[in-house]
């Protein structure tokens, strides 16, 4: 966490992903939490749906491609050596292999499933999306990852109500305990209802207390976190 301003950690702030990752200097966390508003995928299927049935994710600013690849490229070298960048992705992104496209600096070491409420689409209907596991070199696993017990098929509920893109809280909790040590940054440069700052581990969570960083460009989800954090 060094050369990181203590004012702008655990505090909901509002802004672009991209410049709070190139204000952070690297090396300076071992885990990256990042959920981009994809826009290609709705280029693609074009439902026709965003501003009816889906109001909560039209309001919300889409990403290009580009713009996804460059925060990528942006958290690698924020991250510690054999830290980790959790990048949620859907069906189409992962068909296309939009990983890819940063392999020559960070490496896809593990997917994560997780089930949700049905969705769209024009052949099978989607059922969750899918999370990438990205390192950065050098590549290692036991020494890096603690809790070998998270199912690689991840089954909860989540409640869309409090976001239109709310992940799930308990995979989320076990993989900052998985990754992470006291005193350690999580950076999540995307954020949408701030649920990275409110997690700490289920075991032990007296040893676990890293410090977060998040941002969201939608202005209304930093105000409404800040509040749920004056109520803690």
């Amino acid at each position: 966490m060094r050369n990181v301003s203590v004012d702008r950690i655990n505090t909901a702030q509002r802004g672009d992903a991209l410049a709070l990752l190139r204000s952070l200097p690297s090396g300076c966390s071992p885990l990256v939490f990042f959920d981009p508003q994809h826009r290609a995928v709705l280029d693609r299927l074009k439902f026709g749906n965003e501003g009816e049935r889906q109001k909560g994710r039209a309001k919300l600013p889409a990403m290009t491609n580009d713009y996804i690849d460059a925060c990528c490229r942006e958290a690698a070298r924020v991250l510690s050596p054999s830290g980790y960048l959790m990048r949620w992705v859907d069906t189409f992104g992962l068909c296309e292999a939009q990983h890819l496209r940063i392999a020559d600096i960070i490496q896809c070491v593990d997917l994560i499933a997780y089930n949700c409420r049905i969705g769209n689409g024009y052949r099978s209907r989607r059922r969750g999306d899918y999370l990438l596991v990205l390192q950065r070199e050098p590549l290692a696993a036991k020494r890096t990852w603690r809790d070998r017990s998270i199912p690689s098929r991840w089954i909860e509920k989540i409640d869309r109500n409090a976001h239109p893109h709310i992940k799930p809280i308990g995979l989320i909790t076990r993989l900052i305990g998985a990754v992470t040590k006291p005193g350690d940054l999580v950076v999540d440069p995307a954020a949408g209802s701030f649920l990275v700052r409110y997690l700490h581990p289920p075991k032990n969570p007296a040893r676990h207390f890293p410090t977060h960083l998040s941002r969201s460009q939608f202005p209304r989800r930093a105000k409404e976190a800040s509040a749920r954090a004056a109520d803690v």
